[in-house]
């Protein structure tokens, strides 16, 4: 299927597994270049090393904990300009409401939602810039 997408940047959180992961590897079977972001660099390497072989893409990849503002502003500025976002980062932790403790429910929330609005955040002025550049118009923003 050709989406139209050949030449686009992608912004992909949570690109080393699951959703992520797949995310990533159709946007480049379109012909996006995908910058991946999640926690560990090895997972990262292997998929961006997978995505590299099959097709014929830039893959980029940030190290980072989404659920810190400051490693949300390093992903924001590190990324560059970006034609689209995934922001797929989050583990939902294991076990039933009264098995699982505050501390570790707040620390899921601190990446699953409030690392969401902050990349969002930190990207939405960039990334209506970009599409009025693109299409002659200017995003009023919310």
């Amino acid at each position: 299927m050709d989406l139209h997408l050949t030449g686009k940047r992608a912004l992909i959180t949570g690109g080393s597994k699951g959703i992520g992961r797949a995310s990533a590897a159709a946007l480049a079977e379109e012909g996006c270049d995908v910058v991946l972001v999640a926690r560990n660099p090895a997972l990262l390497e292997d998929v961006a090393n997978a995505l590299r072989a099959r097709h014929q893409v830039r893959v980029e990849v940030i190290a980072a904990d989404l659920s810190r503002q400051t490693e949300v502003e390093r992903v924001a500025e590190a990324a560059g300009a970006i034609d689209i976002l995934v922001n797929n980062a989050g583990a939902i932790p294991p076990g039933n409401l009264i098995a699982v403790d505050d501390a570790t429910l707040r620390a899921a929330w601190d990446l699953k939602v409030f690392g969401f609005i902050s990349l969002c955040r930190a990207l939405y002025a960039p990334l209506a810039a970009r599409r009025g550049r693109r299409h002659g118009f200017r995003s009023a923003g919310f």
